[in-house]
């Protein structure tokens, strides 16, 4: 049964960071945030509605959560409780051009897990369940991420063809695609042979249809990546930047394509690239 969550306007702005999820929202849209579990706890840094003089549409329903502001807001932020324990935290970005209004959630994307919560692990002595699986259902978040970013890096460049996007004179490259038992990992080169250094505002993923006339918001699904192994910030003037993005294991359908997207600050060097569903599907084994 839904339920209309009245907030408080919480204490504490959060300050944009490129360790924090970031959502975008505009006021025309309603932006839907599906979560593995249900919602047990939501805090923001606007004024939520309905309620008087609120900021923003806030609604809750299950593992569903609908934002909306009511008009154009500062970045601000928002803090989730799920019922299996975990804590996300996101920023919410106004855009009034935002092209993806749906967001899946992944555990791995939580900054803190209370292992205390119950949940529905398999348990190990049940006869149909393999140590493997029990394994896997706890392996919610990504584990030793150092080491598997490393050994990402160690690979070699093995994509040579219908990799690369090219926008006034920066080349955005798809290096290659690896894959665990969990996750999925993408090595990406930004190379910036210009003198004006290239400001990077945020990277986002989507998948959208692999022909797009007229595409929708609608028909396009944000995913957000689990972790990178550097922080970008800047590509500066006649250089090269190497970055791996993790995502929780995922596959696209043949008619649909992963859209990296590379957006700058203060600037429209706006560079995206498609990825082919080939590429996920395969993908080399770690």
């Amino acid at each position: 049964m839904k339920h209309v969550l009245f907030l408080m306007l919480a204490c504490c702005m959060a300050t944009t960071s490129y360790g924090q999820n970031i959502i975008e929202w505009r006021k025309d849209k309603v932006t839907q945030i599906i979560f593995p579990a249900e919602i047990v706890k939501c805090r923001t840094g606007y004024i939520a509605g309905p309620s008087d003089n609120f900021d923003a549409l806030t609604q809750s329903d299950g593992k569903v959560l609908y934002i909306q502001p009511v008009m154009p807001l500062d970045e601000t932020n928002l803090n989730v409780v799920t019922s299996d324990g975990y804590y996300y935290a996101f920023n919410l970005v106004y855009n009034e051009a935002a092209k993806c209004v749906n967001y899946i959630i992944q555990p791995a994307m939580a900054f803190y897990h209370d292992v205390t919560v119950q949940t529905n692990v398999p348990e190990a002595s049940d006869p149909d369940v393999s140590d493997a699986d029990v394994a896997a259902a706890d392996e919610s978040v990504l584990p030793d991420s150092t080491s598997l970013f490393a050994k990402v890096s160690k690979q070699g460049a093995y994509i040579v063809t219908n990799n690369v996007a090219k926008l006034q004179k920066l080349i955005f490259v798809l290096k290659g695609v690896y894959v665990d038992r969990t996750h999925i990992f993408f090595k990406f080169s930004i190379q910036n042979s210009s003198n004006v250094p290239f400001d990077i505002d945020y990277i986002a993923f989507s998948i959208t249809a692999k022909k797009t006339k007229k595409t929708s918001s609608q028909e396009r699904l944000q995913i957000l990546p689990v972790g990178a192994d550097v922080d970008i910030h800047t590509v500066g003037a006649k250089s090269i930047c190497d970055v791996i993005y993790c995502f929780e294991k995922f596959t696209i359908g043949k008619d649909k394509v992963l859209l990296a997207e590379v957006l700058e600050q203060g600037g429209d060097r706006n560079i995206g690239l498609r990825i082919s569903e080939n590429f996920i599907i395969e993908a080399r084994k770690l």
